[in-house]
């Protein structure tokens, strides 16, 4: 049966993949965090989509993720740690999950990356492309990019300027995307959530 999950079910999975309630609580809280950014972005936008599908993507996107933290919550791979949205995918995929969400999922690394990317940076992932095809899918992407486990929110110029720095292609794509969808007052959100802002 293949299917888009209940949030029971979502924090269900959370647990199942969960090493313990340290790891789960700073994965599933980045997980919320997206998803809230993600419905602002949507509704900023006022492009038509699916909404259940986004916020089920958001909550499900870093599930992969678990299998790269010690029980602490520190990351054991920086390197090898952008294959959690393959292994997320995958995860999904023998749960049953609907396509629509494993595909978003697999592809929520940056803003999407292409074969030549993952090539020339290294990225250390299977040399194609893993670009979104959904506006749920690029949703995803974008507002990702606000915040991390760390658990930290990025502001828009300081990402912004370090795509400039690194990553030239993904820094159009980003200030692209952010005439599209708006950029979140990061402020209202690191209140609600009481993590900082860099």
């Amino acid at each position: 049966m293949v299917y888009l999950p209940s949030i029971t079910e979502i924090e269900r999975l959370h647990h199942k993949y969960a090493p313990n309630d340290i790891v789960y609580d700073l994965v599933y809280r980045h997980c919320q965090i997206v998803s809230d950014i993600a419905s602002w972005c949507a509704e900023n936008s006022q492009q038509k989509l699916d909404m259940d599908l986004l916020k089920k993507a958001c909550l499900l996107h870093d599930i992969g993720s678990y299998a790269f933290f010690d029980a602490n919550g520190q990351n054991l791979n920086e390197r090898l740690y952008p294959q959690h949205a393959i292994l997320g995918s995958k995860i999904l995929q023998d749960e049953g999950i609907d396509s629509r969400l494993t595909d978003i999922v697999e592809t929520h690394v940056l803003l999407g990356l292409t074969k030549s990317e993952i090539i020339n940076t290294p990225w250390y992932l299977p040399e194609r492309d893993y670009v979104p095809s959904s506006i749920e899918g690029e949703l995803l992407c974008y507002a990702d990019r606000f915040h991390s486990k760390h658990p930290t929110f990025n502001s828009y110029t300081t990402f912004l300027n370090g795509l400039k720095k690194d990553l030239p292609l993904q820094a159009q794509k980003f200030e692209l995307w952010s005439s599209r969808f708006g950029i979140p007052d990061i402020a209202t959100f690191a209140l609600k959530y009481g993590h900082p802002i860099r």
